[in-house]
């Protein structure tokens, strides 16, 4: 089925929900470096009884990606407007499913009509892009609705509350080689100090290959005026299909999957593309949906009923073809980006010409390290844990997954596993 879209959709089109994880940026425009969770968490509250607000940045050397989300913890309010005040020079030039204003160092989101309304106990997120130089010091207090947050309500009673299981089970195969268990430690606890919501958090990619038994759907945003044949389409799906596979690869011990890890493969399908003019897709036939003229952050998006990110809760009945089209991530691949990216839950963001340039590749270093955010991975640009060598989630030093990369990606896995029954 090929769903032609040429007239924006009404539901918003990147609903940043959560993209603590994750909306990196690397150097260049991404970039460079590995922006990836350098996630802050603030605490707010509504202007009726209660939020809270997590803040979360990727950033490179003058800009940086960031996203708020809001959480209601009172009453249902319909209309928002978050504030705060920056302690440097942070200027906001762009931003997503809000509008803003900016008056020296205050800064104002304010909700764009369609994300208007937040139910008690539901979420909303916007997203932004900023310069800085200097520091780039998180904000300390925000309002909503010109009160001030403080991240819970004002209970009649005092609530009974369970920390989270952090502790991994006994009996839990945790065996990295001896030189990587002190730093593997390290960056676990530098997680758990700077993730918002590390255990709360339900968009990882380990959530979503998980929710769709084993699968991942991608969809193309094809970021240039280049036209795109259907031997170049099929190049890009082996490409990235290659690259996933990759990451799998480091959660399965001598074909069986390490610490309960249930799949040995997952498959990878791009089931979408979306473009500014259908004549740049040079293909006739029916093989993936196409989206036209969905213009949201400058760029050609794939439909957000169909897009995973915007519906966690499965529900894709306003996906043309239903949830047989959906995607669970965007491959954004952007003209003049330069050396560099992002990644998040949302997919990941390189420059075309890169990508396309190392389609024939066996590592896309890039791209890899951007996929290793979307699992949940973070940066390295504050922190350090292993001054002596490289590997691939620390930008620029490795240009493979290297052993270290494996067991942070397992130690995820090893804390993640118990909420999935395994």
């Amino acid at each position: 089925m090929t769903a032609e879209l040429t007239e924006p959709p009404t539901v918003p089109a990147r609903t940043t929900r959560r993209t603590r994880i994750l909306r990196r940026v690397a150097a260049p425009a991404v970039l460079l470096a590995t922006a990836g969770f350098v996630a802050v968490a603030a605490d707010a509250a509504d202007a009726a009884a209660g939020c809270r607000v997590d803040y979360t940045v990727n950033q490179w050397s003058s800009g940086f990606t960031g996203n708020v989300t809001i959480t209601n913890l009172g009453t249902a309010i319909n209309g928002w407007t978050l504030a705060w005040d920056y302690a440097g020079n942070q200027q906001v030039t762009q931003s997503w499913n809000s509008s803003y204003t900016q008056s020296g160092a205050h800064v104002t989101l304010k909700d764009a009509g369609y994300n208007a309304a937040i139910a008690t106990n539901a979420s909303v997120s916007a997203g932004f892009n900023a310069t800085y130089s200097g520091s780039n010091t998180a904000p300390t207090a925000f309002t909503l609705n010109g009160v001030a947050c403080t991240g819970a309500t004002a209970p009649t009673t005092a609530p009974t509350t369970t920390a989270p299981t952090t502790t991994p089970p006994t009996g839990d195969p945790w065996n990295p080689p001896a030189k990587y268990v002190g730093p593997l430690a390290s960056t676990w606890q530098h997680q758990e100090d700077t993730y918002a919501d590390l255990y709360g958090f339900r968009n990882y990619l380990f959530d979503q290959v998980m929710a769709a038994n084993g699968s991942i759907n991608y969809c193309v945003r094809w970021e240039s005026t280049a036209t795109v044949t259907a031997t170049l389409r099929d190049q890009i799906q082996t490409a990235v299909q290659r690259q996933f596979q990759k990451w799998v690869d480091q959660l399965n011990e001598n074909g069986t999957g390490w610490n309960r890890w249930p799949y040995k493969q997952v498959p990878v399908k791009v089931v979408g593309w979306a473009v500014r003019d259908r004549n740049q897709l040079q293909w006739s036939d029916s093989s993936v949906d196409i989206y036209v003229n969905d213009i949201n952050e400058g760029a050609p998006q794939c439909s957000a009923p169909c897009g995973r990110f915007f519906h966690q809760d499965g529900n894709y009945s306003g996906c043309p073809g239903g949830a047989a089209h959906h995607y669970d991530l965007s491959l954004w691949l952007t003209q003049g980006m330069g050396i560099g990216g992002a990644g998040g839950d949302w997919g990941q963001r390189i420059d075309k010409d890169y990508f396309v340039n190392a389609l024939n590749t066996d590592n896309i270093h890039i791209l890899l390290h951007e996929m290793g955010h979307s699992w949940g991975l973070n940066d390295f640009y504050d922190f350090d844990p292993l001054p002596s060598e490289g590997f691939v989630m620390k930008a620029g030093s490795a240009t493979q997954i290297t052993e270290f990369d494996k067991w942070m990606l397992r130690d995820f896995w090893r804390h993640l596993k118990n909420r999935y029954g395994l």
